[in-house]
Order: structure tokens, then C-alpha cells, then sequence
């Protein structure tokens, strides 16, 4: 099987979201977890790539913790 066959999977999905994560936390120090630490970032609070991870990160949450 082919590594790049373009289907992208969770893990995929995964590490992409932990290295934006990874990239607003070391690159804002003055507010971590805000927007400020890509080239996606617009505003101090508006960044597109920052949400996408933290709803990922909001799902994989949800399901981890499920009874």
C-alpha cells in the first residue's frame, strides 16, 4: 500500500492538530492557546486553523471520556 494514496486518516488528522496546537502554544507566549502562532492567524482571537484543532481535539476529548 502506497503511503501517499490522498485518503487522509485520524492519525493524519491527529498530528496535524497537535502541531497547530503545539505551534499557538510556543508562539504566543503572552496568551498561549490564542491565535498569534501561524500564518493563518488574522486577528489575537480569530484563526481558522486554531479552532479546526481545538474542535478535533474537542471530539477526540468526547469520545475518549464516554461511559
Amino acid at each position: 500500500m502506497p503511503m501517499d494514496d490522498g485518503d487522509i486518516t485520524s492519525a493524519d488528522e491527529l498530528f496535524t492538530m497537535m502541531r497547530i496546537i503545539d505551534a499557538h502554544w510556543s508562539r504566543a507566549l503572552d496568551q498561549p492557546w490564542r491565535a498569534g502562532g501561524c500564518l493563518e492567524c488574522r486577528d489575537r482571537d480569530n484563526c481558522r486553523q486554531l479552532d479546526w484543532a481545538l474542535g478535533v481535539m474537542a471530539d477526540i476529548a468526547s469520545v475518549m471520556f464516554q461511559k
